[in-house]
């Protein structure tokens, strides 16, 4: 065996030249993979206290830096078609109700492992009907969906999320389901594109 090495050392050197770069390779590729996943951004919205119009609507940041909230976008479905409305700012409360000027909008920063209150379903809704100056008749939407846009300390491009409920109607009371378990991550250059789209045209209003 010794006489084998012996006459093949250099086969063997590049062998073991070989093994110890894929290793290496490998060991780069777990690095890389656990770099991307510390630097990705996600972000949940989702319902408590209440299956009706009072469930309280929290945005929670589970990603490992943290997010800064720039604009909550409520779309709505009802008979009339669908309507888009940007409801970060709380115009449903009269600013000397709000107990200090940064309680006027959900927009700024949110730590990691935290989450924020930004309302019930109701409340939602009514700021909806403040901005677009429309009656929306609460027994007409079937559906809503909520995206939250907003850039990580990683990176200044936008990153966002969203998730749908339905309203469901029955004896007079109103209960809201989600479509999916948890919110969708808008991770791709189209879905981020087209929320940046969003918000720039939102600023020319």
């Amino acid at each position: 065996m010794w006489d084998w090495l012996a006459q093949n050392s250099s086969l063997v050197q590049a062998s073991v030249g070989g093994i110890t770069a894929l290793v290496w390779i490998v060991y780069l590729q777990i690095l890389v993979i656990g770099f991307q996943r510390q630097r990705r951004t996600e972000i949940l919205i989702h319902l408590g206290g209440s299956q009706g119009l009072d469930a309280r609507t929290f945005i929670s940041n589970l990603g490992f830096e943290p997010i800064y909230i720039l604009e909550i976008i409520l779309t709505i479905w009802s008979s009339d078609g669908e309507r888009e409305t940007f409801i970060a700012d709380r115009t449903e409360i009269a600013k000397e109700d709000l107990s200090s000027p940064s309680a006027t909008t959900f927009q700024g920063p949110l730590k990691s492992g935290k989450l924020v209150d930004i309302g019930s379903i109701e409340d939602l809704l009514q700021r909806a009907r403040q901005n677009t100056a429309e009656e929306i008749q609460l027994e007409e939407i079937s559906r809503v969906e909520l995206k939250v846009a907003a850039i990580s300390a990683a990176s200044t491009a936008i990153v966002a999320a969203k998730r749908q409920f339905y309203l469901e109607f029955e004896n007079d009371e109103c209960r809201i389901r989600p479509k999916t378990l948890y919110a969708t991550q808008i991770r791709s250059w189209w879905g981020r594109q087209h929320t940046k789209r969003q918000l720039q045209a939102h600023l020319k209003h």
